[in-house]
């Protein structure tokens, strides 16, 4: 049966005394599957009591006692009980396998050995046709009567505390998906379940996440959380986005977080932050593979060992001078076929597609389409190299906000 079967139904003692209606019942969440312990009633003197389901003899259109009212113990609500109707009906369920917020219309139980279970949770929409008692027009509209039913046992709080119980699929199973999925469900929970999901997650797929939420619960979020956290998540985050939320917080939020942080990523942020939002130092990353031009293949490859997991794409090597000039470039393929103990000046290419600091971002968007890079180089005064733009904030720049999340990120590290 199911929980909407039983509400406000008629409660009747031993006698046939109608003790009142049936308002909700209680379950103990001691077990995988719950086992009704009580239900509680509203009775004609406009009280409310636990009845424990020892008590029970039907349980039906009409829920009849064992004996009369008197003679049955109120029974005791524990810690881990759950109220039906009062903690579950209406809250949110996510839906691992669409990554979606899906509201609790029914619950089901069943019958074994004497008791009766929780066996899941209705999120369908013919459910809550059923609940308010309209399965008399289903046909007619075409919509299917087939049970949508996820199982109590992949289900878990959001919150310890039963009183405030939300729903989700298990934090385990939450942090086997992409982080893509971890932000559109983000997305739509409330704040506070929001941050119980980023901090079940370690510091580096936090901000993997974070990086793909919307710019305004990106905002929310990390006002929201530890300060401490929320440094150590944009610590593990890209620069160029860790840059872009700093500059949506208020001033003295992002000064206090920026404080936080390791000093060298401080650093490059503060220096990111100096630049116009809608120029290419604005939207630049200072994570990219370069190596000095006096260096050989060998010692080429082994440099980029000891970097690769502190860049954000290692597809193009740009080539340096001394003084930081950006004086060629070339790909890990070219580098990956060249032999060992050539230098790098021997086949980098010197003709570079390039931004200037200061170039208006759509300037940017257009010629990385227009040379079908992957990656564009960045530099200040003609020449220093300051960071990369990816062909994803390309991207980013020329696409509508609603599309944004429709697209890959080519450079997840």
């Amino acid at each position: 049966m199911y929980l909407s079967e039983l509400i406000k139904k008629p409660v009747m003692d031993s006698t046939g005394i109608r003790i009142g209606k049936l308002k909700d019942v209680l379950v103990s969440s001691e077990v995988p599957y719950p086992i009704i312990k009580a239900i509680s009633v509203d009775t004609s003197d406009k009280k409310t009591i636990n009845i424990p389901y020892t008590h029970i003899s039907e349980l039906g259109k009409v829920i009849k006692l064992e004996s009369t009212l008197k003679a049955i113990p109120e029974y005791k609500v524990k810690k881990l009980d759950i109220r039906l109707s009062e903690d579950v009906l209406d809250r949110q369920v996510v839906d691992i396998e669409d990554k979606k917020i899906r509201r609790v219309n029914d619950i089901k139980l069943s019958a074994s050995h004497g008791n009766y279970h929780v066996i899941g949770v209705d999120i369908g929409f013919y459910g809550i046709l059923k609940r308010l008692g309209f399965e008399s027009i289903v046909k007619p509209l075409g919509v299917k009567s087939n049970e949508n039913i996820i199982a109590w046992e992949d289900i878990d709080t959001l919150n310890p505390d039963y009183s405030k119980l939300k729903l989700k699929v298990p934090e385990q199973k939450i942090k086997k998906l992409h982080p893509a999925d971890i932000a559109e469900i983000v997305d739509q929970l409330s704040l506070n379940e929001s941050l119980t999901i980023l901090n079940s997650l370690d510091d580096e797929a936090a901000a993997d996440t974070l990086e793909q939420v919307s710019p305004e619960r990106q905002v929310s979020l990390l006002e929201g959380m530890d300060s401490q956290r929320a440094a150590e998540i944009l610590d593990e985050m890209d620069p160029d986005d860790a840059a872009d939320v700093l500059g949506d917080l208020p001033e003295e939020k992002a000064e206090e977080l920026l404080d936080l942080m390791e000093p060298e990523e401080s650093k490059d942020l503060r220096k990111l932050l100096e630049y116009p939002e809608n120029t290419a130092g604005g939207i630049m990353t200072t994570e990219y593979a370069y190596v000095d031009q006096d260096l050989t293949v060998r010692e080429v490859m082994r440099s980029l060992r000891e970097i690769a997991k502190d860049v954000e794409t290692i597809y193009y090597v740009y080539v340096t001078s001394k003084n930081g000039d950006l004086v060629g470039v070339t790909s890990l393929r070219d580098i990956l076929l060249a032999d060992p103990d050539k230098k790098i000046t021997d086949f980098m290419h010197t003709h570079i597609i390039k931004a200037d600091i200061l170039e208006e971002q759509e300037e940017v968007a257009q010629k990385i389409a227009k040379y079908n890079l992957l990656a564009l180089p960045v530099v200040e005064d003609e020449q220093k190299l300051r960071g990369i733009i990816t062909v994803d904030d390309a991207i980013d720049i020329v696409l509508p906000v609603a599309w944004k999340k429709r697209v890959p990120r080519m450079f997840g590290r």
